[in-house]
């Protein structure tokens, strides 16, 4: 059992799993491996948060105010390495499943049930309806459409600089520097 563990995008999906003391755990799936990490998965998903300067209960909130009030939003977990996970029911159940939906290959509908095609060649059956399941996916993609959409830059801003025009900032008789030099030259 690992004491943490750092979402990366190759993780597949995290869900609750108690281990043989009865205290809940998360199971990590990534790749063609799984492990226990010594963690709730709220805790896992706090701390993956919390590392890169933000928390949970920001992520999502955030989630909220971008797609609108609903239960149960996906959430940006490194917005830095593009990893986005949605649960498949309420966070706060033990037995919820965070997805990756870069992992996810194919859905079909098992009667009122999903089996979820993985990129890592398995699948999973999970007790929710395949169109709520599939809107899921479809929230997470547009989260983070808009959420990546929203912090980066079409361009570079360029800035120049002519050296010919330098002039020297300097203190002033009143103690103050001269930036007015900077304003005058910026025209």
């Amino acid at each position: 059992m690992q004491k943490s563990y750092f979402v990366e995008k190759k993780m597949i999906l995290l869900t609750g799993e108690y281990d043989g003391y009865g205290t809940l755990c998360t199971r990590v799936v990534t790749g063609g491996v799984s492990f226990l990490v010594d963690q709730t998965p709220l805790q896992l998903l706090d701390d993956n948060l919390v590392y890169i300067g933000y928390d949970l209960r920001g992520a999502m909130s955030s989630a909220k105010n971008i797609l609108g009030e609903r239960v149960g939003c996906p959430i940006i977990i490194n917005p830095y390495l593009g990893i986005c996970l949605f649960p498949n029911k309420s966070p706060y159940k033990s037995d919820c499943i965070w997805f990756n939906p870069e992992h996810i290959v194919r859905t079909k509908a098992i009667g009122a049930k999903t089996e979820i095609e993985l990129s890592n060649g398995h699948s999973i059956i999970v007790d929710t309806r395949l169109t709520s399941f599939n809107n899921k996916i479809l929230q997470a993609k547009q989260l983070m459409q808009i959420t990546v959409k929203g912090v980066s830059q079409p361009e570079p801003i360029l800035f120049y600089f002519d050296p010919s025009r330098k002039q020297p900032l300097s203190k002033e008789n009143q103690g103050k520097f001269n930036f007015s030099n900077l304003e005058d030259h910026q025209k």
